[in-house]
């Protein structure tokens, strides 16, 4: 490709966002700030013994039908306190996902299985055309109601931290919106338990698609014109929709550091919300992801499920299933798999 090609592309990504004045927002209920210097505070790192749990999940498939989805699902939390790690727990469960016939239209319903380091889930019924897993105009595929159970498990797993109270503050890996049919249900739940027992609960987004009205990256323009000491931003938007019960605030935790990110607390714990940022900047200096809170990195790798365990899972299916009548399912959707083995 020719270099004047390129430097017209990477012109093209380095537009000046100087002229961006509002946050954008989608659906109803955001009434955006301007956007002005004043809005940045610093942070000051402090130390505390309050508890701190960082909460995150993972998920492989372990085998496809157009019409079944087996997945292994897994959730975990790992607990800090002034940096020292005090522990962690890892749950796990298998979600069986199967396309059935309700109401004249094609539902898919999860049923779980598990031991006693299960998590608890009821059965889940999602409607192939339901628009929060849908892509585009077509029936959802059966696959991707595994995403949504694996938020759902570590709104769980978060309850349970709530309800025996093992930490005073829980960060997610995500943000507080619901936007999954459900969702309202297990946030709902953990809002009221983290009330109850005098818990703190956030989310933090390690990616953030957020506009301005002129197009460019919330996050980008909050960077150009940020001081160069740690800071949160804050307010950007008054948030009044009941799927949305959060604080929301942009933070860059370290002042070497080239990332920023998306922080919300729940709402009713506004107050708190300056000094649990503090407190988690302590938890930012590694260099491994400076400015990112390291129990997320540790939540992180102990939730993901490894190719080779997924691998040595499905191997051990496929011989159980030998000689069984589901190979001719499971070859609906392998065309795929086929054709990236024999492709060079």
């Amino acid at each position: 490709m020719h270099d004047d090609i390129i430097k017209e592309i990477i012109d093209s990504i380095e537009e000046d966002s100087s002229e961006a004045n509002y946050p954008k927002f989608s659906g109803e209920g955001y009434s955006a700030h301007k956007i002005d210097s004043k809005n940045f505070h610093q942070i000051n790192k402090t130390n505390s013994a309050k508890k701190i749990a960082f909460v995150d999940g993972g998920n492989a498939e372990i085998l496809a039908s157009a019409n079944f989805s087996l997945s292994l699902m897994r959730a975990c939390y790992v607990i800090y306190e002034n940096n020292r790690k005090l522990g962690s727990k890892k749950f796990e469960m298998l979600a069986f996902t199967k396309a059935i016939g309700k109401s004249d239209e094609i539902h898919y319903k999860t049923i779980f299985f598990g031991d006693d380091n299960s998590i608890k889930l009821d059965e889940i019924n999602f409607s192939s055309f339901d628009r929060t897993i849908m892509l585009g105009i077509n029936r959802a595929e059966i696959g991707s109601v595994a995403n949504a159970i694996r938020r759902f498990a570590e709104l769980n797993m978060a309850k349970i931290i709530a309800d025996n109270k093992l930490a005073e503050i829980i960060v997610l890996d995500g943000n507080l919106q619901s936007t999954i049919t459900g969702e309202n249900k297990h946030l709902a739940e953990l809002y009221e338990s983290c009330k109850k027992n005098n818990v703190i609960l956030s989310g933090l987004s390690k990616t953030t698609s957020l506009f301005t009205d002129n197009g460019n990256l919330l996050s980008v323009v909050l960077s150009n014109m940020s001081p160069l000491h740690p800071w949160y931003y804050y307010p950007i938007v008054e948030i009044g929709n009941p799927s949305h019960r959060a604080e929301m605030f942009f933070v860059k935790f370290h002042e070497k550091s080239r990332h920023v990110f998306r922080f919300e607390i729940f709402n009713q714990q506004k107050p708190k919300a300056e000094e649990t940022i503090n407190i988690l900047a302590t938890n930012c200096v590694d260099p491994i992801f400076l400015g990112y809170p390291y129990g997320l990195i540790e939540a992180d790798r102990i939730a993901r499920v490894s190719n080779n365990e997924k691998e040595s899972l499905k191997m051990m299916f496929l011989i159980k299933l030998r000689n069984r009548n589901v190979e001719k399912y499971l070859s609906s959707v392998n065309a795929h798999e086929i054709l990236d083995r024999i492709s060079f």
